[in-house]
């Protein structure tokens, strides 16, 4: 049974990245993203923020199992490049939350619009009970591999 699991799990490793390598090569929007010149890890932040808008960097370190100065390292550039912004927390005053700023709005624009892109051109022959059912286990493998307290 293992040997199944093992087996189910290299291929959907491969399907992933297939999909994600032909998001990125297919979706004309998606290679604009390359003239932004953002790291992996930039680039990972700047998603999680899109949809955890008013965030603090204790928040991102958890989320993202890294150190809080790795964290204001990354922030620390996007802030100088205008990506993002910080806002002081009015009830922590040592806190800050991070939102994004014009680039970073820019940016989100972008990732919406290639998204809407790609969904019309490729998902429209794909019944939506198929995708709700990859949804849904997608949402299962997410909880099993998150750390908790997340």
């Amino acid at each position: 049974m293992l040997s199944d699991y093992q087996k189910m799990y290299k291929e959907l490793t491969v399907v992933l990245s297939e999909y994600y390598l032909n998001y990125l090569l297919y979706n004309k929007n998606a290679q604009k993203f390359n003239d932004y010149h953002l790291t992996t890890q930039q680039d990972a932040f700047l998603f999680f923020m899109k949809d955890n808008p008013r965030i603090t960097a204790n928040e991102i370190a958890k989320k993202f199992a890294i150190s809080k100065s790795a964290v204001s390292q990354v922030l620390s550039k996007l802030e100088a490049q205008n990506f993002i912004k910080r806002e002081a927390n009015p009830n922590k005053h040592r806190e800050f939350f991070i939102r994004l700023a014009e680039k970073g709005l820019d940016y989100q624009a972008l990732s919406e619009e290639a998204d809407k892109e790609f969904m019309e051109k490729h998902f429209a022959d794909i019944d939506l009970e198929q995708l709700e059912n990859v949804l849904r286990t997608m949402k299962k493998v997410n909880v099993s591999i998150s750390p908790p307290n997340i």
